[in-house]
């Protein structure tokens, strides 16, 4: 069944996008609601039981397929062409969930292997600010700013200063204290990093090049690995092909045929019995052409000198992407940037003042905004519209050649999915 009421819960912020929600039908709950399911215990909100038909069940195993930026827009476009898809949509339950805000992958990944919100473990975007490294980093590749994957450690940044709280005990050890095992199934490329190596504490993690060997690993772990388990597939492909191409190129959409076909022959054929099946994605996506995007800098050139600057004395440069720009701004200068942008974006974006994005709930209950994630958010956001994109532009350090992109808070971007399926 499709469970649609959810699409009601949505507030708007402004005419055109919408507000998004933390304490039920959210992507940030799924961590929590998966150890509900395989140890009865709730440790957090839960995504409520309609979304599995009227009740919790309690399965030996859970297989979580998480393919990432195919959000609710996708589910519907997509849904008679795959045997999976519609498998789900009939004999299971798909609910459209709310993705969390940034709706990004780094604050996503992380939400799902802390089963925080961002505000908790402080990890909110790709591009993002860190006091206590006195710069803006990649976060996941643990990068500096046109650097390659790593570069951050080899400047000296501990991997453990991303997180605003490193005390924080992984979805897999919780798991793990009640008898559960977690497995990861991840691509070689990124299975082994900084990152992923701490947020994935208390999993087993299984490397994969392939997409058929990625799911020939599920088959083995769940056929093969007795007792109670959570496993996590994370599929990028058709982000990437969103990103390049724009979502609903030719390329995309092939991306998208390919991936649900191989899905359709081959997941599932030896679980009979044996899972619940869930399906997600962190977020939808959004087409604009690179050769669009309206960079701050070159249309107001003043702004450069108007940013904050670090202690050694380098501008804070904007965090976010085109679709989510964080902007940290000198307190003299304050005022004048917030009406210029508000008065100049006027139809094409929402321009907030930080504290009142906060208070909108943009990041969950403003009490659970700790001072530590306040400092890394800077002044003003800027949150362009459906078919905008608004960036900064640095030769060698910051620019878009994305066709398109997520972050922000349209439908489009913020309504994802959960779908749950017994046998497949």
């Amino acid at each position: 069944m499709i469970n649609d009421h959810t699409l009601a819960r949505f507030d708007r912020l402004g005419a055109h996008l919408l507000k998004p929600i933390y304490d039920d039908y959210a992507f940030v709950n799924i961590a929590n609601t998966a150890h509900r399911l395989l140890t009865g215990e709730t440790i957090g909100p839960l995504i409520p039981p309609d979304a599995f038909g009227g009740s919790y069940p309690a399965p030996e195993k859970v297989v979580l397929v998480f393919v990432d930026s195919f959000g609710w827009e996708f589910w519907q476009r997509y849904l008679d062409g795959s045997r999976v898809l519609r498998h789900v949509a009939d004999n299971g339950v798909l609910t459209p969930i709310s993705a969390l805000f940034p709706s990004t992958t780094a604050a996503s990944v992380t939400s799902l292997n802390f089963a925080v919100p961002p505000a908790r473990h402080g990890i909110y975007e790709w591009n993002m600010f860190v006091p206590a490294f006195g710069e803006v980093v990649q976060s996941l590749p643990f990068a500096r700013l046109g650097g390659r994957p790593g570069s951050a450690a080899e400047h000296g940044h501990a991997i453990a200063g991303l997180f605003t709280d490193s005390t924080l005990p992984t979805a897999h050890q919780r798991l793990a204290a009640h008898g559960v095992a977690s497995y990861q199934i991840a691509g070689r490329s990124y299975a082994g990093s900084p990152y992923n190596s701490l947020a994935s504490a208390g999993a087993t993690i299984v490397p994969y090049g392939t997409l058929a060997e990625a799911l020939v690993a599920i088959d083995e772990v769940v056929c093969e690995r007795p007792g109670k388990a959570f496993v996590n597939f994370y599929w990028a492909g058709l982000d990437t092909a969103a990103h390049l191409h724009g979502p609903g190129s030719d390329v995309h959409d092939a991306e998208v045929i390919a991936f649900w076909a191989a899905l359709d022959r081959l997941l599932g054929r030896r679980t009979k019995g044996r899972t619940l099946w869930l399906f997600t994605a962190d977020h939808g996506h959004i087409a604009v052409p690179a050769s669009e995007t309206l960079y701050v800098n070159e249309r107001w050139p003043q702004f450069r000198s108007w940013l904050k600057h670090t202690p050694a004395g380098a501008p804070i440069w904007p965090c976010g992407s085109p679709r989510d720009m964080f902007l940290h701004i000198a307190p003299a200068h304050l005022d004048a940037a917030f009406d210029l942008l508000s008065r100049e974006l006027q139809g094409r974006a929402e321009v907030l003042r930080m504290d009142a994005a906060i208070a909108a709930g943009l990041f969950g209950p403003p009490s659970g905004v700790t001072p530590a994630f306040r400092e890394r958010l800077g002044d003003i956001l800027v949150l362009p519209h459906l078919g905008h994109f608004v960036w900064w532009h640095e030769t060698g350090v910051i620019g878009n050649t994305f066709n398109g992109h997520h972050g922000g808070l349209t439908a489009e971007e913020l309504v994802t999915v959960l779908g749950v399926a017994g046998d497949l």
